[in-house]
């Protein structure tokens, strides 16, 4: 680790305002690759929620959230997908398969018993992997989602040809790299936020894409789509979101056969998260207890 990173390091920390946070958690290399998580203890029966973050991402960025989770009673695991952030693998490189495996090896470590509750909360990407493993999983009783793509519904013919040309990319060139610059704009959405800078300079932040990644996310089909499963799910979508439109999210409600409750957040868009983590964490933390628990 070199002097640069170090300090480049330190001023993201500081910016985020999370080195209290950090104090808190204690992370832990799980599997041979090894897949890097950070846990944050409420007690020893609580019940134990997987985070797992947005594209390109990784889980000590989210150490505002996941903390605040903790304090609502949950026993939080923050999980960086291989490729990702602190864990193991080449760079930005999985298949969703892969993502679904490494989950239940997170979740074979951590919970205590099998009557602990799991449940899982994706953000942005990260939700659709976190249905993909509740269909896979019935150890998983809840997922909440942070919006919630479905990659048979493409939300307008656009998507749909980008994807129908990563699809086919990928068959011939799985390892060449797509810039996600080219469909994200990453300063549009962290402008104004006092990290934004430092984010986007982060070298842990997976910023080019392998087709093979993109083509298995956005080749996936979920279960949900025509069968319902024992977890109950939750859509999460800020009413000005910059990447996905509230009315994709009611096109996923009703489409989808699985039920999703969708909750809306008034004046917030796609960045809640690192924009609004107290609101957010209260916003899971209540539809977990007076929803899920109540079943």
């Amino acid at each position: 680790m070199d002097s640069a990173f170090k300090q480049h390091r330190t001023l993201l920390r500081r910016k985020l305002d999370i080195n209290q946070q950090l104090k808190r958690r204690r992370c832990v290399s799980i599997g041979d690759l090894p897949i890097h998580t950070e846990f944050y203890a409420s007690h020893e029966e609580a019940p134990l929620l997987l985070f797992v973050p947005g594209i390109g991402t990784y889980s000590e960025l989210y150490a505002q959230l996941l903390s605040q989770l903790c304090d609502h009673g949950f026993n939080v695991v923050g999980v960086d997908l291989r490729g990702h952030g602190y864990s193991g693998g080449p760079r930005g490189q999985y298949r969703v398969e892969d993502v679904i495996q490494d989950l239940q090896q997170v979740i074979d470590h951590y919970q205590q018993s099998p009557d602990q509750p799991v449940y899982l909360y994706g953000y942005s990407i990260g939700a659709l992997l976190s249905v993909a493993a509740a269909e896979a999983d019935p150890r998983i009783q809840a997922v909440a989602c942070g919006t919630l793509l479905v990659p048979s519904l493409a939300p307008d013919m656009l998507h749909q040809v980008g994807w129908s040309w990563i699809w086919g990319s990928a068959m011939l060139m799985p390892g060449i790299a797509l810039p996600m610059q080219s469909f994200i704009d990453y300063e549009q959405l962290l402008a104004g936020h006092p990290a934004g800078e430092e984010i986007n300079a982060d070298p842990l932040v997976v910023f080019d894409y392998p087709l093979g990644t993109l083509s298995s996310l956005f080749t996936w089909r979920l279960g949900c789509l025509q069968q319902r499963y024992p977890f109950q799910g939750l859509i999460i979508h800020g009413d000005r979101d910059e990447v996905l439109p509230l009315s994709y999210s009611e096109r996923v409600q009703a489409t989808l056969a699985h039920p999703f409750e969708l909750q809306k957040v008034a004046g917030e868009g796609h960045m809640l998260p690192w924009d609004r983590p107290g609101l957010l964490a209260r916003m899971i933390s209540d539809w977990l207890k007076g929803t899920v628990t109540k079943a």
